[in-house]
């Protein structure tokens, strides 16, 4: 098994993928997504060890912390870096939490997940 990078051209749902290979991985992600044949892309990252039980579909954290992934946040958006380099996850997840904020604060509370404000006042 490998894992792999997949990404769309809007950047909304950029994840990583396990899979077998490139083209599974990109099916995975188009499949689990919503999106159509094609959308997708898929890099190679690395190659999982035999040593670590991996199954296809999205890696949970403690797998991608297992293949040494250090993760951080940044405004709600997870970096992940893995084998030298950051990948930074899909936008539309940090959007969505953002419009929640949002509504919270427009409704007097506090911005429970601690996004920036959009507001100009």
């Amino acid at each position: 098994m490998n894992l792999y990078w997949v990404t769309t051209e809007d950047n909304h749902e950029n994840w990583f993928i396990v899979a077998s290979s490139g083209k599974e991985a990109a099916k995975c992600h188009e499949d689990y997504e919503g999106y159509n044949t094609g959308d997708a892309k898929a890099e190679k990252v690395l190659k999982i060890p035999n040593s670590i039980v991996a199954e296809t579909g999205w890696p949970s954290k403690e797998l991608l912390i297992s293949l040494g992934a250090k993760y951080s946040l940044v405004d709600n958006i997870r970096i992940v870096e893995i084998s030298g380099r950051k990948f930074f996850e899909g936008m539309l997840e940090s959007e969505i939490i953002k419009k929640y904020d949002d509504i919270f604060e427009e409704r007097g509370d506090k911005r429970l997940n601690k996004t920036k404000s959009s507001s100009t006042h």
